[in-house]
């Protein structure tokens, strides 16, 4: 089937009456499927490491974990700021394969961390993978809004952030099944082994993302033509965007929807036992799966009227959620008035106490897609253009 240039668009390919299939490596939504596999095996299972509570699952390695979190998100400040630039010179492949690096051997620090508690690997493994993470989430975040229509970009950033929190339930499910009857405050070995294993043979599906420009829409059109930038061209052009008062307005929600984390974390591993933060971890990422595809959907309906309209909305519903969930777990928090300075009160999912702690962690958890989803789409509005 030939492909001819379109008079309308010098950038875009037609095809008589007969649709393409969907089912082609090329298809731009397949290459979203295959990053957001990959956000299912990385970042997923990282998602099941940390929040099982100081990064690895021992109550006393509070520190360990309040320093690698430090130096992790520094490192992602700085590698978000330059990611862009890796990405226009190595193209979506590369740039992943390099990203995924960071996991395996940030789960391997943990796993260190558990087996013979120096500081010094967990650190040096943060750091890396800060500067990794800004390469993993900038390329996810290329593929969601430059490959995608305006009338499916939430869906878009959905799927890939369902995929993220699916991996973060399939990694919980595992270590409820390895977790369910140990004594021990660590967790096994056996279950570190398995999430490196995953997220290095992981890489095996970078290999087949494609170059932007031989991506082919079902109706045959190309997507919008990538041309690579050179290095100080695209640092110039970050610079300007620091000028435009829609990126300053947009700076403080670039911070927060990941402020809750190390603080949900560390919660987590104080004040529950190993079954029940790991049940809580589960379930936590569970719970985003229909929430955040439910606020994608909400976000691309038309029935509510434009996407101005659609995002004031949905940054409506943000608010009003993140507010509430940080009240009601300060109202919590305040009636247990815990005393880090002596051990936690381990709850146990037998305990009284458990299904209302439950209830306020999946509460607070909840909101973690919904926010993440509605900055991105927000981002997303300000141009259409993705460059």
């Amino acid at each position: 089937m030939a492909l001819v240039p379109s008079t309308s668009n010098e950038n875009a390919l037609v095809v008589g009456e007969t649709r393409l299939s969907p089912w082609r490596l090329n298809n731009p939504f397949i290459q979203n499927m295959i990053v957001s596999a990959i956000l299912f095996c990385n970042p997923g299972l990282y998602l099941t490491i940390a929040t099982l509570g100081a990064g690895g699952g021992r109550p006393s390695s509070i520190t360990m974990a309040n320093i690698s979190n430090a130096v992790l998100y520094g490192a992602f400040i700085l590698s978000g700021l330059g990611a862009s630039t890796v990405l226009n010179k190595l193209g979506p492949r590369y740039t992943l394969l390099l990203a995924i690096t960071g996991y395996p051997i940030f789960t391997g620090s943990m796993w260190y961390f558990d087996s013979f508690g120096h500081l010094w690997y967990p650190t040096v493994a943060g750091l890396y993978l800060g500067f990794t993470a800004g390469l993993m989430w900038t390329t996810a975040a290329y593929t969601s809004n430059g490959y995608s229509e305006e009338k499916n970009r939430g869906v878009w950033r959905a799927v890939q952030w369902t995929a993220n929190v699916a991996g973060g339930t399939i990694g919980g499910c595992i270590a409820l099944g390895i977790n369910w009857n140990a004594n021990s405050l660590g967790v096994p070995h056996s279950m570190y082994i398995v999430f490196i294993c995953i997220q290095v043979a992981s890489t095996g599906l970078a290999f087949l993302l494609l170059p932007p420009d031989r991506l082919r829409r079902n109706d045959g059109t190309a997507i919008v033509e990538y041309n690579p930038i050179p290095v100080l061209q695209n640092l110039k052009a970050m610079l300007v965007l620091f000028k435009d008062p829609a990126i300053l307005i947009m700076i403080p929600v670039f911070f927060t929807p990941e402020m809750f984390f190390p603080m949900e974390a560390s919660i987590n591993a104080y004040a529950f036992n190993l079954r029940s933060r790991t049940l809580n971890t589960m379930l936590g990422n569970a719970i985003q799966v229909p929430i955040t595809l439910g606020f994608g959907c909400l976000l691309d309906s038309p029935i509510l009227g434009p996407r101005r309209r659609r995002a004031f909305i949905g940054i409506f519903i943000v608010a009003v959620w993140v507010m509430g969930a940080y009240v009601a777990q300060t109202i919590w928090l305040s009636s247990w008035n815990f005393d880090r300075s002596i051990p936690g009160p381990s709850i146990d999912i037998h305990d009284d106490a458990y299904p209302g702690a439950l209830t306020i962690y999946l509460f607070m958890v909840g909101q973690y897609g919904i926010f993440q989803n509605i900055v991105i789409y927000v981002f997303g509005c300000i141009t259409n253009h993705p460059d």
